[in-house]
């Protein structure tokens, strides 16, 4: 047995019990023992070592002091559970490794001590800190091309009193984007993908010239259907100006239109989550250049009957 080969690590050592026997009565020590073996001294007292019940090891035989009684031998859960006996038997398991203390007798040989240990996993690499995940995220953050609103209207510049004036945004400013960037730590990939989409609730925020702010959520953004009556429409954007805008500068009316995109961020370290993930991205506001609308009444004359 090389003791080079011998790793000093702590385990837990399962015993199975069969017949008579008992786990229980397995004394388990963890006292320092110095082990000689034919490549030198080592170590093994921070191993789980276990006395075999009902076994001692003898007395040194003074008649031939030079031959010790007991010798260590390195070997797996088979060969221990061949040296067993007393109906104990121990769980195999091929990541753990034993140690021997066997003693000879008259006219046996005997197993009257083991030490074994689990080999630790392989720890895997550092993850990245909060520091290079956050570099990640404000560079992907940064790269996103979240599109500048245009705010769209139906009718487009002259609107009627007491009609629906709906407004919208086209499919391309309301379309969710994406940026990855990636980088290796120590041979090491960590990816980190930004997402920006539109906020589902409260997606625009619109002034509509008049003194009245009309709230919009994504699902509502529908582009006007002029195959429909203005009447029945799919989307639920709109507004009903009671006034004309002949008192207003230009005769329109100012539409100012703001749309609130949410930012996601997936931190990936080695195919698997970060456990250093960056702060969250704040809700971005994105404002429409203002889109002038004229309002206009309808006069119609009644007659009796």
């Amino acid at each position: 047995m090389r003791g080079s080969a011998l790793l000093v690590l702590a385990a837990a050592c399962l015993l199975t019990a069969t017949g008579a026997g008992s786990a229980a009565g397995w004394q388990q020590q963890d006292e320092g023992t110095s082990v000689e073996t034919d490549d030198g001294q080592f170590e093994i007292g921070v191993w789980i070592e276990v006395d075999v019940p009902g076994a001692s090891a003898p007395a040194p035989n003074p008649a031939n002091p030079s031959r010790p009684p007991c010798y260590f031998q390195q070997g797996d859960s088979t060969e221990l559970n061949a040296w067993l006996d007393n109906g104990y038997v121990v769980d195999p398991n091929p990541d753990e490794v034993y140690v021997f203390k066997l003693c000879e007798t008259d006219d046996d040989t005997r197993l009257v001590t083991f030490w074994v240990y689990r080999p630790a996993l392989p720890q895997g690499p550092p993850p990245p800190t909060f520091m290079e995940t956050t570099r990640l995220r404000n560079e992907a953050w940064g790269r996103l091309a979240i599109p500048e609103p245009t705010a769209l209207t139906a009718p487009a510049e002259i609107a009627v009193v007491q009609l629906p004036t709906y407004v919208w945004v086209s499919a391309a400013d309301r379309t969710p984007v994406s940026e990855t960037v990636a980088t290796s730590l120590d041979g090491h990939e960590l990816t980190l993908t930004a997402t920006a989409s539109p906020r589902r609730l409260g997606f625009l925020r619109i002034d509509m010239g008049d003194g009245n702010t009309l709230w919009c959520d994504a699902d509502d953004v529908v582009a006007f259907d002029h195959s429909r009556d203005p009447l029945n429409q799919p989307s639920n954007c709109f507004h009903y100006y009671r006034h004309s805008s002949v008192r207003r500068p230009d005769l329109r009316y100012q539409v100012a239109l703001t749309a609130f995109w949410e930012i996601s961020v997936v931190c990936v370290f080695d195919g698997g989550p970060c456990t250093n993930p960056p702060p969250a991205v704040p809700t971005q506001a994105l404002a429409a250049l203002p889109h002038p609308i004229g309002v206009v009444e309808i006069q119609a004359l009644a007659s009796p009957g």
